[in-house]
C-alpha cells in the first residue's frame, strides 16, 4: 500500500469535481501524496492508505456512477480510512 491518498468524484457540472480538486489541494498543501480522480477512472482502491469520495446530488441521493464506485470497491473501504462528501 502505498502513502497516497486518493479523492474521487462523480459530478455532472464540475462543482463537485472542483470541491475534489480543493481537497486535493489542501492535502497536498499539508504534504500528503494524492490522486484527485472521476470514479469512473478508478479501478483499484488498494493501492491507497485513504479514499476520500465525493458526488453530486440527483434526486435526493448521490449520482449513480458514485453508487457504484462504492458498491464496486465497499470490501476494500471497509479496510481503509474512507469520508464523503455532498
Amino acid at each position: 500500500m502505498s502513502e497516497k491518498i486518493l479523492v474521487t468524484y462523480a459530478s455532472r457540472t464540475g462543482t463537485t469535481a472542483g470541491v475534489a480538486e480543493a481537497v486535493g489541494n489542501t492535502l497536498d498543501s499539508s504534504g500528503l501524496p494524492v490522486d484527485v480522480l472521476p470514479v469512473s477512472a478508478v479501478q483499484d482502491v488498494t493501492p491507497y492508505r485513504a479514499v476520500v469520495a465525493g458526488s453530486a446530488i440527483q434526486g435526493k441521493q448521490w449520482l449513480p456512477e458514485a453508487m457504484q464506485f462504492v458498491q464496486t470497491h465497499q470490501a476494500a473501504l471497509r479496510r481503509k480510512p474512507f469520508a464523503a462528501f455532498l
